[in-house]
């Protein structure tokens, strides 16, 4: 039996001083690291996939919320009217958008308007997290 000693292992081939084990690439990083990406790869697929069934039942959900806005928008006058028209617009390029493009490139345009411009992407998160808050506390 081998027995600890200062300097390195009395009875076994390891004469080390506590230097690093296990420098060299054996392969078995790289595997974990290939297996990492696919796994990673399919579940994108799969949470894409999910989207792309479900975007249409959202597309109807806005559209309808268009149809609110413009009826609500023709018993208005003046300021609140521009307001209404104003955002029904807004929502139907919102839609058309997201009907015509690609999760992929959705994904893509909403990461680079966060990084062109994070203080009103946190300032919609934070206004988003206070209406959630007004909605689940009644």
């Amino acid at each position: 039996m081998a027995t600890v000693t200062e300097g390195g292992i009395q009875g076994s081939s390891y004469t080390g001083t506590g230097q690093s084990i296990g420098t060299e690439d054996t392969g078995f990083t790289a595997q974990g690291k290939e297996q990492v990406k696919r796994v990673t790869g399919v579940t994108k697929d799969r949470v894409y996939h999910q989207i792309d069934d479900r975007k249409g039942e959202f597309i109807e959900n806005l559209q309808g919320f268009v149809s609110t806005l413009e009826n609500a928008s023709q018993n208005a006058d003046g300021f609140s009217q521009q307001l209404l028209d104003g955002a029904a617009g807004y929502v139907r390029r919102f839609s058309d958008r997201i009907e015509n493009g690609s999760t992929e490139e959705l994904v893509r345009d909403a990461k680079q308007f966060i990084r062109e411009k994070p203080a009103p992407f946190f300032a919609g998160c934070i206004a988003i997290g206070f209406l959630a808050a007004r909605i689940l506390k009644e």
